[in-house]
């Protein structure tokens, strides 16, 4: 036999050699599903939370760093090894997982698959970026959030696959993360299923949430506590004598002005957002009383200056007693 009709049986067998496995040519369409037609392909999955670096309450967002790995088992891809193959996602089947609350991700690795001897196929990726997150903080600064991260198998019929967790190496989060002002009171991973179109039969999900608890020491000791000392400022007024008009004055304008001063420094701490926290209310309670103790001063004045200190004097002793309390009001239903 010539080199010339040798040559076309010795590239066949390069090419079927390069492929993943050296399987037969009647099974050289491996994107279609294993075992098309029978049992749900079973497709193990592990989540680990590696970093949790931000939550936003403007833009309703969460910023991490999670892996996740996926496997399952396709007789197919058996090969003789002796260690892993590899191959392009486009080249074999696969669960077409996507990420339900991505926004602006970094994918560390390729979008290929490691196939093991015994038709193992494992696919590893690892994110880095924002994930959308309804956040509910009417309770900030003392709110709790729940940050979950849902991965569906799209593309594929449903009842086709189904997820489960992975019992050998199970999800789990790193120890410490590099965000400061939150803390994990809980996490769980699990698989669900989802309809994307309500009516339509559901797809496959697996679903790790984390439960975070704000660390709300910060906002008391530099949002409260300063507007605590600006209240109680406003507050002197009420001990000095309504004919001394020039230093009550004074010492009400200037606690406005401190307000307003205030009210601009932490603008950047609070969350923007269409409806009022417990901070929110806090601040616009405080804010009313102090205009309330100028409007006091002004009134009180008044009646000095008209020959009714009697009076004037009185509406004195009697605020010193019931602007604590008012206070204190403020304080319990806004914060509390």
């Amino acid at each position: 036999m010539t080199v010339k009709a040798i040559l076309p049986f010795f590239i066949t067998a390069i090419l079927l050699t390069g492929l993943p496995g050296a399987w037969s040519q009647d099974e050289a369409d491996f994107t279609l599903r294993p075992d098309a037609g029978g049992e749900p392909t079973i497709v193990t999955i592990r989540v680990i939370v590696l970093d949790l670096d931000d939550i936003s309450g403007a833009s309703q967002t969460y910023t991490a760093n999670i892996a996740y790995q996926a496997r399952w088992q396709d007789d197919r891809l058996i090969h003789e090894g002796p260690g892993d193959r590899k191959a392009k996602l486009s080249e074999i089947w696969h669960p077409g997982i996507q990420i339900l609350n991505r926004q602006r991700l970094q994918e560390t690795f390729e979008e290929e698959a490691h196939i093991s001897p015994s038709g193992e196929v494992e696919i590893v990726q690892r994110v880095w970026g924002q994930f959308s997150q309804p956040l509910e903080l009417h309770d900030f600064p003392f709110d709790h959030q729940v940050l979950e991260f849902n991965l569906v198998g799209a593309g594929n019929d449903p009842g086709t696959v189904k997820f489960v967790e992975d019992a050998e190496a199970p999800s789990r989060i790193a120890d410490t993360f590099s965000i400061s002002d939150w803390a994990v009171e809980n996490w769980e991973a699990g698989e669900t299923e989802l309809s994307l179109v309500q009516g339509d039969r559901p797809v496959p999900m697996f679903q790790m949430w984390l439960k975070m608890k704000r660390n709300s020491g910060y906002h008391l000791i530099n949002n409260v506590l300063p507007m605590v000392m600006i209240i109680c400022m406003s507050w002197v007024v009420f001990w000095v004598p309504p004919s001394n008009m020039g230093p009550r004055i004074s010492v009400s304008v200037t606690t406005m002005l401190t307000l307003t001063a205030y009210r601009f420094a932490i603008g950047a701490t609070l969350p923007r957002i269409a409806y009022l926290t417990k901070m929110d209310w806090f601040i616009l309670g405080s804010s009313l009383l102090i205009f309330m103790s100028l409007l006091q001063v002004v009134v009180t004045t008044y009646l000095a200056e008209n020959e009714k200190l009697t009076l004037a004097r009185r509406i004195n002793q009697v605020t010193r007693g019931v602007a604590p309390v008012a206070f204190l009001l403020v304080l319990y239903f806004s914060l509390f």
